[in-house]
């Protein structure tokens, strides 16, 4: 998958967690740092099928954590823990 490919689809996941718009949940999480971390995360993973995104957000000086499945969003929080995991990277 190239970039724009990886940007499209970040958009696309991002667009049809409609929910998280209206309802946010997580209201310090911004939608665009939810795109940034599926388009051009730090680290991946998978877990039980589900796919997991970290990034970096310099602006929150916190990792991000995206969780997809099935091209739909399940959860993007701010995780302080995952610092001592990965580090800082500012």
């Amino acid at each position: 998958m190239d970039n724009a490919e990886r940007w499209a689809y970040a958009r696309r996941v991002v667009s049809n967690a409609i929910w998280h718009h209206i309802e946010r949940p997580h209201q310090d999480v911004e939608p665009e740092w939810i795109e940034r971390a599926i388009a051009e995360p730090d680290h991946t993973m998978n877990d039980r099928g589900r796919d997991l995104y970290f990034c970096w957000i310099d602006e929150a000086k916190k990792w991000l954590r995206v969780v997809v499945d099935d091209d739909r969003l399940l959860t993007a929080y701010l995780d302080w823990r995952l610092t001592r995991r990965f580090g800082r990277l500012s």
